[in-house]
């Protein structure tokens, strides 16, 4: 096989990661499978030991690939099957901050999904593999275990974590932090801190960070504007103003295209509805945003 031929593999991958957050979930699951399939049929050829190592390296992004869309759109045990394949392929790169990128990617399910101790125990582990490998994972792990703490009602855990994080993103090069896809960026970091303050209740930290963040994405990176939208939407209703936190739920949503509506984006307006108190539960914003979602009234 020839070297271009192994690059052009390697940029295919590089190129779904930067599109999953414009790309229809359902679509980039369907492309990064077949692609998947092809190289994984090269694998099944003699190669040299530096191609067999970066044909390892693309299967396993393009497994995880279709592990982000899959998470995505709600399929957990799907997702977790694909992570695992990536893990398999993962292991024959001796990569480590590739395989700890997976398992801090993993995490994300228990996160979005109802199992924040979890999500902890995974980001924990992440950050373990990394071990001092200066990675993107070795910042994005401590801050997804800091959000996952404040939801356990662990705060000084949670902003310990944080500042590990914290501390991890200054040593990053430019080729972490300017990659949305395999990296961990400014806008990723203020984000998670928003939603860690959010969590915690500490809304003006929170509103701050999450503006921030919000400056910092293009329109139509649809996934993590929503899910900011709703960290936004959260803190409102939890220093009562509920019916500004239904409106800007009800606008993630609603502004969305009906391709990126998918799974991880209506978990989430789902939790911020149901945490609505008793006494509010009639106000018409909130009546629109629980229709909107299907929630019993």
């Amino acid at each position: 096989m020839a070297d271009t031929t192994v690059d052009q593999w390697e940029n295919t991958a590089a190129e779904y990661g930067h599109a999953y957050q414009h790309t229809p979930p359902a679509r980039l699951l369907g492309d990064s499978v077949l692609d998947f399939l092809d190289v994984r049929q090269l694998l099944s050829r003699r190669q040299s030991a530096d191609h067999r190592t970066r044909l390892c390296h693309v299967a396993a992004r393009l497994a995880a690939t279709a592990g982000i869309a899959l998470v995505a759109m709600g399929e957990h045990r799907e997702a977790r099957a694909w992570y695992r394949v990536a893990q398999l392929a993962a292991e024959e790169t001796h990569d480590r901050a590739l395989r700890a990128w997976l398992v801090a990617r993993e995490a994300v399910i228990p996160f979005y999904y109802g199992a924040p101790a979890g999500a902890a125990e995974l980001a924990e582990r992440a950050r373990v593999i990394a071990g001092t490998t200066v990675c993107a994972t070795a910042a994005w792990a401590p801050a997804l275990k800091a959000r996952a703490l404040a939801r356990l009602g662990r705060p000084e855990e949670a902003r310990a974590a944080m500042l590990l994080a914290e501390r991890a993103f200054v040593r990053l090069g430019a080729e972490h932090t300017a990659d949305l896809a395999y990296g961990y960026t400014e806008r990723q970091l203020r984000w998670h801190m928003g939603s860690m303050y959010t969590t915690l209740g500490d809304i003006r930290r929170a509103r701050q960070s999450l503006d921030q963040a919000l400056n910092l994405y293009a329109p139509t990176q649809y996934l993590d504007r929503a899910l900011i939208a709703l960290d936004q939407a959260d803190g409102l209703m939890r220093i009562g103003e509920i019916g500004s936190g239904a409106q800007i739920g009800m606008a993630a949503v609603a502004t969305l295209p009906d391709e990126h509506r998918t799974g991880i984006v209506l978990a989430r307006a789902r939790e911020v509805a149901a945490a609505v108190p008793p006494r509010a539960a009639r106000l018409p914003l909130v009546v629109d945003l629980r229709e909107m979602l299907a929630l019993p009234n």
